[in-house]
């Protein structure tokens, strides 16, 4: 009993491992024209009502699905392997991109990679299903395997899309799926990437499709997070800065009981001199009583400029020294 009290614990975050290699999304510095239909806005703002919601839900649900239909059923090189006129699950993807499209279910990483890895799935186990002599007589089991797994797959990856389960499905029980194959991966991959196309147009005339790309967090923070560490010169190891860190601490006033630094490029008139002298003294004379030492009677006009290093030579910062 208790290992399964411990349960709660048990959890495989898989972001935790690859967002630090993700870019940040760059988004904001584009044209608005075209960031607008990647989803992208300065300030975020509610949805339309259930009103319009509906409508464009419902436009958009016809458009996705009438533009996969059309192409696959209009080129030559897909109709060769006589698929379906439209495959069943991207009906249950219809709702998600262009209904709920606020959901985390239909961001484009749940849509894209959900579908894909519930495809490979489905495709794996019922090549593997197919060895039995019997296969018709026990796709159902297939099938039912075919879902189960690929919706442990979805939950390890982060790429939960409950319309992939059906994916996964028809990969066992369909026979014209069925004997596509693996090729059947790459058409529910295409079909999504088509019905996402749509989705970005439609959906952020009035609304806002995606909220995010990857993920909801800040990738600049997991970043952050997982420092680089580098020789320091007496052979052990420091923590390198990243470019954030080093961009944000050219935009600092930092101050201590006996340092003011601040931007090389930011002066300062008398008046602001004085203020940031008068916080120094009081975490000069704060720092002193701690000590039980006599508050240092030092004028707090006897400070020095110099350059403070940095590791960019275009973020040095300048510190007031006394």
């Amino acid at each position: 009993m208790g290992l399964l009290d411990d349960s709660e614990a048990w959890n495989l975050d898989i972001d935790k491992y690859i967002n630090s290699y993700i870019p940040a999304s760059p988004l904001h510095h584009l044209p608005t024209s075209v960031s607008r239909f990647l989803g992208y806005r300065k300030q975020q703002r509610q949805d339309v009502g259930n009103i319009l919601g509906a409508f464009w839900s419902m436009l958009g649900a016809f458009c996705g699905l009438a533009v996969i239909a059309a192409v696959f059923n209009n080129t030559e090189s897909i109709q060769v392997h006589t698929p379906p006129a439209l495959i069943a699950s991207f009906g249950a993807s219809a709702i998600l991109e262009y209904n709920a499209i606020r959901s985390p279910l239909g961001q484009p990483r749940n849509a894209l990679l959900g579908h894909t890895f519930s495809a490979i799935v489905g495709v794996s186990i019922t090549k593997l299903f197919q060895l039995h002599f019997d296969f018709e007589r026990i796709k159902w089991i297939a099938g039912a395997v075919s879902c189960g797994i690929a919706s442990a797959v979805m939950l390890f990856t982060g790429t939960v899309h409950p319309p992939g389960g059906a994916s996964a499905v028809l990969a066992a029980t369909e026979p014209v799926i069925t004997a596509m194959g693996y090729y059947f991966v790459g058409l529910v991959a295409f079909g999504t990437f088509l019905m996402l196309a749509v989705a970005l147009i439609l959906n952020n005339i009035q609304r806002q499709f995606p909220v995010y790309w990857w993920t909801a967090l800040d990738l600049r923070e997991a970043r952050k997070q997982i420092p680089e560490e580098i020789p320091d010169a007496e052979g052990g190891l420091e923590k390198k800065m990243t470019e954030e860190e080093i961009e944000a601490k050219a935009l600092e006033i930092q101050i201590s009981a006996f340092n003011i630094s601040l931007p090389e490029d930011v002066s300062l008139n008398l008046q602001e001199v004085e203020v940031l002298e008068s916080l120094r003294d009081r975490l000069r004379k704060r720092h002193d009583e701690d000590l039980g030492r006599v508050p240092s009677s030092r004028p707090s006009t006897e400070c020095t400029a110099v350059p403070s290093r940095t590791e960019r030579s275009d973020s040095s910062t300048l510190g007031l020294y006394p």
